[in-house]
């Protein structure tokens, strides 16, 4: 039997470097911890606030500054059916986050990839019992990644 491995992206796509790779481990992290069937794909953009305010208004018509947006992407069809979506986050919310919550813009980053790929994986924050079983997620996949699940 073929194993099969889940892809992720990360294109840094403003000025401030980051560690991609480390993204990516998370990413692909959340996924394993949440599926049973490999083979998914994601893109994760890091962004600055301009570029999320744009996007934050042309797909939910808000005019502000978010961290994070997750668009899922694919569905029924075979050439799409493994595209989980992207994950849009901005590095500037990231560091203002990470600041006002006095932990590192790394820790801030990992929690924003778990939080997309979660919305991604079709976990909601919008009530607040969704919002505690999410949290409670990313928790346990805090955790198991060495970083301190109070972040959440």
């Amino acid at each position: 039997m073929k194993k099969v491995k889940s892809r992720v992206q990360v294109r840094n796509c403003q000025k401030k470097w980051v560690n991609t790779d480390f993204l990516r481990k998370v990413a692909l992290h959340t996924l394993k911890k949440e599926l049973i069937k490999a083979n998914k794909q994601i893109s994760i953009a890091l962004v600055d606030n301009k570029k999320i305010v744009e996007l934050n208004r042309e797909f939910r018509g808000i005019s502000k500054v978010t961290d994070v947006l997750a668009f899922s992407l694919g569905g029924e069809f075979v050439s799409t059916e493994n595209l989980l979506g992207e994950v849009v986050i901005s590095v500037e919310a990231a560091e203002e986050q990470a600041r006002e919550r006095k932990h590192s813009l790394r820790e801030e980053l990992a929690l924003l990839v778990a939080h997309g790929v979660l919305h991604l994986l079709g976990y909601s924050d919008k009530e607040e019992t969704e919002r505690e079983i999410m949290q409670n997620k990313e928790k346990i996949i805090l955790k198991s990644l060495g970083i301190r699940e109070n972040l959440v």
